[in-house]
């Protein structure tokens, strides 16, 4: 009986010990004992400290928003970690930097901010590495896989009504009295209006017209006409010959290159959603709270 007791309390005096190492073991930091997985995405942790990260990132306090845009963001480093995307740490350690010079502080003045909220050098980095694949890593890869063609970028401009559209034509205005001999030497010179004109006594005028610039007849018959062909029109005093050289595209507001990067923007925005919905139905998450 004696020694059964002794037994039980050699076993209880084990057992403490055994706690005490544990605690010293996981005692880094009593904020990281408290440093609770509030996520799941296939097997892999969202913890506490990148929800705090986060939140003071991006200025956010809802705690369910936080936890959603953590889990898409994992979704994506780690559909891209697939692709063989990794992100270098020293781009990590200069992203730092950067913010660091941002907020008018010393990279071990940001550090000391971070303990001050019970967060590690390494928390920051965790969740700077997950950023930065979803972000910038996701533009990167899907920017080398779409495509703006030129006739998108067409369509945009015409949309956005910043494309004009211009006839350069060769001018013959003549007086309705001589309309017989007109007719005659186009008989002989064909649509060579620099001919007839020269026939005629007068000149031929090369012009850049927009829809409505000419006399109401003759508007019409030249935005009628296609290249190489003549226009002609009448009023009451004057004959007029056009003959249509070419159609010409005048651009206005915004260049080609700024149309490019909008149409690719929406794209890749259109493509991250298609990606997220797709990875968000083949993966396993779990929200823990």
């Amino acid at each position: 009986m004696v020694q059964k007791c002794s037994q039980k309390l050699q076993a209880r005096g084990l057992l403490k010990g055994t706690l005490i190492l544990l605690l010293l073991v996981l005692n880094i930091g009593f904020g990281q004992l408290l440093d609770r997985v509030v996520a799941n995405v296939n097997g892999e942790p969202i913890l506490e400290s990148e929800l705090k990260v986060a939140s003071i990132f991006y200025g956010i306090k809802d705690r369910k928003k936080l936890i959603d845009i953590l889990v898409e963001k994992h979704l994506i480093a780690q559909f891209l970690s697939r692709q063989g995307l990794n992100i270098p740490e020293d781009y990590i350690d200069q992203l730092i930097k950067d913010i660091a010079t941002s907020n008018n502080k010393s990279v071990e003045e940001l550090y000391e901010e971070l303990r001050k909220e019970n967060l590690t050098i390494e928390d920051l980095r965790n969740f700077l590495r997950v950023e930065v694949a979803s972000t910038l890593g996701l533009r990167e890869y899907l920017s080398s896989r779409i495509d703006v063609s030129e006739i998108e970028i067409e369509l945009e401009r015409l949309k956005h009504g910043e494309v004009k559209f211009l006839k350069e034509i060769e001018l013959l205005v003549i007086d309705k009295k001589d309309k017989e001999k007109l007719l005659k030497l186009i008989e002989e010179k064909g649509t060579n209006l620099k001919e007839v004109a020269k026939a005629l006594g007068t000149e031929v005028e090369r012009l850049k017209v927009r829809r409505g610039d000419l006399v109401d007849p003759l508007d019409r018959e030249v935005w009628r006409a296609r290249e190489g062909d003549l226009a002609i029109a009448e009023d009451e005093d004057r004959i007029y010959l056009a003959k249509v050289l070419r159609t010409v595209r005048v651009f206005s507001g915004r260049s080609e290159d700024e149309i490019r990067k909008e149409i690719l923007s929406r794209k890749i925005e259109e493509e991250k959603k298609r990606i997220i919905s797709k990875l968000k139905k083949e993966s396993f998450v779990q929200i823990l709270g």
